[in-house]
């Protein structure tokens, strides 16, 4: 697990560092700018022509580090500083006089003529408002419009550090060197598309140095997951989890039939299926493992959804269920005394039915162990909001709602971002856009229900390892078919080869 600060967050621990601990400024600006002039002495000659961009704080100082650190090594650099003179930080001021006694000479706009490598080093992590400065937009529309490799300095100019939104403009970097942490603003978009590559760099920081300044997001890497997708050699089909999938209708049998083949090949011991008899068809001839349940008689369809929760661990509902009346009431005996000791993943349209209804909507907050899984519209819908207010405010508007509620919210968008109460955020770091294709979240709905139903895993942890297995799967799958051609079949296709590999790491 790594942590992704705000930067309010990395100001903070900074703050602690130099302040507390008492490393100076200094020396946590000439690693930082160690870190991204040595990437550049391996890439550029001392042909090459580099032209480094500064601001007036500290960004800039990092900048003005970098340029001595170049020249050190007989490199062909120009320095441009385009912030305002009356507003250096006390490290530009020093950093700039180092220079002066070099003899090197600033200029205040980027020469006309041509760069092998920019370095923007105009605004880090505390850029707010909206860039107006005509210097400033000058010299980023230059750094753009050139064929240049870019290099940013933390975050690229213009990028709002948290909420990853362009501030006015922005620059389009090919890689972003980041100090001590990655910063929300680079994992989300459009940032993370004008951040290019991401490297973090150790400056010196450690961010967990200081216990009460509490660091609100994370990511997980693979090594995360093996410890959940473990098996016990002595287990059973019962240890590994008993998954329910309540799906499908007269009109719809695909969605049920990858949610459930998704359950099956996340690790579930057993999967069960409730759904109507044209749609157990299909199941019984592609999964021929899967239990199956008909919900066709209306008369008996009650006590068959009692009796089939009472059995599973966890219940998967809504992948093609639709939003009739029938589908209704399948919902209202799914949610009327949910057992408090299993896990209830709403998917699809179950959230619709919910949003649309309040009688629903009011059962769910008796049940314990809720999982919502909504793509952004469904979102909206079930908050009666509009969609385009939601990606900016999302971490405020759910961190609200989880406060006021015990379940686990896996909101699904191009970047995919899962809510606890009192928990972390979780940023899905991972994933490719040829995941935006048909069945995509009726398969992450099955490995939710498989990976939350084995015997010991924490909600949560099931739910987030959940979402990243899901996305590396979606990147094998693109590796192997290409973004444009794949689909959600090759997504559950991806996860044996997935979970190969981690069974061999464990």
């Amino acid at each position: 697990m790594k942590q992704i600060v705000t930067g309010n967050e990395i100001k903070e621990i900074e703050k602690y560092v130099i302040g507390r601990i008492g490393i100076p400024s200094l020396v946590l600006m000439e690693r930082a700018a160690l870190s991204i002039s040595e990437k550049i002495l391996m890439q550029f000659t001392a042909r090459d022509k580099i032209c480094v961009v500064c601001g007036s704080g500290n960004n800039g100082a990092d900048g003005l580090a970098i340029v001595r650190q170049l020249l050190e090594h007989k490199r062909n650099v120009c320095v441009v500083i385009v912030g305002d003179s009356g507003k250096f930080s006390a490290e530009m001021k020093v950093q700039l006089e180092i220079l002066h006694h070099l003899g090197v000479a600033a200029k205040e706009s980027i020469p006309a003529e041509p760069f092998d490598c920019f370095v923007d080093a105009i605004f880090g992590v505390g850029l707010t408002r909206e860039i107006t400065d005509k210097r400033i937009i000058k010299a980023i529309e230059t750094m753009n419009l050139s064929d240049a490799y870019i290099y940013s300095v933390d975050v690229p100019t213009g990028i709002h550090a948290d909420l990853g939104k362009v501030m006015g403009c922005a620059v389009k970097a090919n890689e972003t060197v980041t100090f001590s942490a990655n910063k929300v603003g680079l994992c989300l978009y459009p940032g993370k598309t004008y951040a290019g590559k991401v490297y973090v760099k150790n400056i010196g920081i450690d961010v967990m140095c200081n216990e009460d300044i509490k660091i609100g997001h994370y990511m997980l890497e693979k090594e995360d997951c093996v410890r959940i997708l473990e098996r016990n050699e002595n287990g059973n089909k019962g240890t590994f989890g008993k998954v329910l999938v309540i799906a499908g209708n007269e009109q719809i049998s695909g969605a049920c039939v990858l949610c459930a083949k998704a359950v099956l090949k996340s690790g579930a011991g057993m999967v069960k299926v409730l759904s109507e008899d044209k749609t157990l068809d299909v199941i019984r001839n592609v999964l021929p493992e899967a239990m199956t349940g008909s919900l066709d008689d209306a008369v008996t369809m009650k006590q068959e959804i009692a009796a089939a929760i009472c059995w599973a661990d966890s219940v998967v509902v809504g992948p093609g269920l639709g939003t009739d009346e029938k589908a209704y009431k399948k919902l209202k005996y799914v949610l009327t005394d949910f057992p408090t000791d299993k896990v209830l993943v709403l998917d699809a349209d179950a959230i619709n039915l919910i949003s649309q209804n309040d009688e629903l909507n009011e059962l769910t907050k008796k049940v314990n162990k809720a999982i919502y899984t909504p793509h952004m519209m469904e979102l909206a819908r079930l908050l009666h909001m509009q969609v385009d207010s939601l990606p900016e405010k999302l971490d405020e508007i759910m961190k609200q709602i989880t406060e006021e509620s015990k379940a686990v919210y896996v909101c699904k968008d191009s970047v995919t971002r899962c809510y606890y109460s009192k928990m972390p955020v979780y940023i899905n770091c991972i994933g490719n856009s040829g995941m935006a294709t048909a069945g995509s979240g009726d398969v992450l709905a099955g490995i939710i229900g498989a990976l939350t139903a084995r015997k010991g895993t924490d909600i949560f942890e099931g739910v987030t390892a959940s979402v990243f297995l899901h996305s590396l799967a979606g990147d094998e799958a693109a590796y192997k078919y290409g973004k444009n051609s794949m689909t959600a079949e090759d997504i559950i296709n991806s996860l044996p080869e997935i979970l190969k590999k981690m069974e061999d790491v464990s």
